[in-house]
């Protein structure tokens, strides 16, 4: 089950919230009906877990049952909880993620280990979520260890930070210290809640009426032989898979935060238009935001950060970003598309970012969706040397099998005109425009014109509903694609 399965969108979903804002206006506010919804929440949020995962649930449990005892230990005892928490959270990650590739790898000194490897978990049999609650339950008991927050003695209150379905497949990887206050008191009036179904019907869309369609060009492209591709198809599969990834994984985010507003959650933003970066230290602050700040937090400043001059600052960044490709998947493809990244924002640190600085906009921003591009390359492709096949397709070395009217229908035309104005802060921008001209009209008007927007508002989000529940009823749906890592 899956935020875009028939059965979480008619059946789970709508019982969720019918049981959990029938209990929230039956009781009386306090301390019993915080506790009851928590409860709640952790019961079914159990559920959805156990509905994919089946057996695999007791992962989570434990990690949820040691993470807490963890947490109490390292409040008294910082050190070895806090080692305690990474070696333990690390090893159970490293066990069903990476034991396989390390034994692959190994297996050409040591042959016997060819056999061993076959024997371990695969990557395409993780438990779901394990890259994400592994990284919070991290995140919490640091913060235990250093201070930055008291361990929660209330195991179900720390369990709904856990395991709370929004968030617990595919992120974004929440702080505890973000939750703490929400998860003993969180109203939610209509305005939130409208907010939330806004939101969460946007995501659909994004994922279903455009990264879906994204996904049947990239696939397509990603499956030819490169040597059979043609420039330009090569270049279009390319950029269909940049806007697959950008609205599959946003989409989802927006998901998660409109679900959370559903409950009265604030999650932070996961994504802040990566595409219009003007570098690649601009895109990491725009993308996988939860992400990025984790490892900054909880890697490149225990490392060093850049406290400890050039060469260890270099150091720190190639370091991080080689292990978030691993994060991302025991594969050398991510390995090597984590040194890209770091590559260029060292070069961006050497001086490059001060030429950049100078540079026209455009051209800035030409540089930095070329370098993204490039590392997307290794990111989908399934081996080094088939990324090199595409590099070398990209570059016109292909004999053009696969041309590029092989992949066009007119309405991926239309996705792709409404997928690149989206990747700009256009709506935003014309949100922005609108609220104020209402604010402007005050009482000449301004009640009429605040109701005709609410009106739109609504058409326009019902619209979005009823196409993506179409795709949903017509079964046009896939997996997310963060689903795997």
């Amino acid at each position: 089950m899956n935020f875009v399965s028939p059965t979480f969108l008619f059946a789970f979903l709508p019982a969720v919230l019918a049981g959990y804002h029938l209990v929230s206006a039956v009781l009386p506010t306090g301390r019993f009906r915080t506790e009851l919804l928590n409860a709640m929440l952790f019961a079914v949020s159990v559920l959805f877990y156990a509905w994919g995962e089946e057996l695999r649930v007791w992962i989570l449990l434990a990690s949820w049952a040691g993470n807490y005892l963890l947490a109490l230990v390292a409040e008294r005892f910082p050190k070895l909880g806090g080692w305690a928490a990474v070696v333990a959270n690390l090893a159970l990650l490293g066990w069903f993620k990476y034991a396989a590739f390390v034994a692959s790898a190994l297996a050409g000194v040591w042959p016997s280990l060819g056999e061993v490897a076959a024997t371990l978990p695969q990557q395409d049999c993780l438990p779901l979520g394990v890259s994400f609650f592994t990284f919070q339950a991290i995140s919490y008991v640091l913060d235990v260890a250093r201070g930055h927050l008291p361990a929660d003695r209330h195991p179900i209150r720390y369990g709904v930070y856990v395991f709370l379905f929004p968030h617990l497949i595919a992120g974004p990887i929440v702080r505890y210290a973000d939750l703490a206050a929400q998860l003993r008191v969180r109203p939610v009036g209509l305005g939130r809640f409208a907010v939330g179904v806004r939101r969460f019907v946007l995501g659909l869309a994004k994922k279903l009426l455009l990264a879906n369609l994204f996904g049947e060009v990239a696939d397509d492209v990603f499956a030819t032989a490169p040597r059979h591709l043609g420039v330009a198809a090569a270049w279009f599969g390319l950029v269909c898979y940049a806007l697959q990834i950008y609205f599959d994984f946003g989409g989802y985010s927006d998901m998660a935060i409109g679900l959370g507003k559903l409950f009265g959650f604030d999650f932070a933003e996961n994504f802040r238009h990566p595409y219009t970066a003007d570098g690649v230290t601009d895109f990491w602050r725009r993308w996988h935001v939860s992400l990025s700040t984790w490892f900054r937090d909880y890697l490149y400043v225990p490392l060093g950060g850049n406290r400890g001059g050039s060469l260890t600052t270099y150091r720190n960044l190639l370091l991080v970003f080689v292990l978030c490709g691993l994060w991302h998947g025991a594969n050398w493809t991510f390995l090597t598309w984590g040194a890209w990244h770091g590559g260029f924002l060292v070069l961006e640190r050497l001086g490059w970012g001060a030429v950049l600085a100078r540079l026209w906009p455009p051209l800035r921003h030409a540089y930095t969706l070329l370098v993204v591009l490039g590392g997307w390359v290794f990111f989908r492709a399934t081996s080094l040397s088939h990324a090199v096949g595409l590099f070398g397709a990209m570059a016109g070395l292909g004999d053009g099998t696969k041309a590029v009217e092989h992949l066009w229908r007119p309405r991926v035309g239309i996705c792709l005109v409404v997928g690149v104005i989206a990747c700009v802060p256009v709506l935003p921008w014309l949100i922005r425009r609108r609220d104020r001209l209402v604010a402007r009209l005050g009482n000449w008007g301004g009640a009429a014109v605040e109701t005709a927007v609410g009106w739109a508002d609504g058409i326009a989000v019902g619209v979005l509903l009823l196409a993506s529940i179409l795709c949903v009823v017509a079964g046009t749906q896939n997996q997310f694609i963060y689903f795997r890592f």
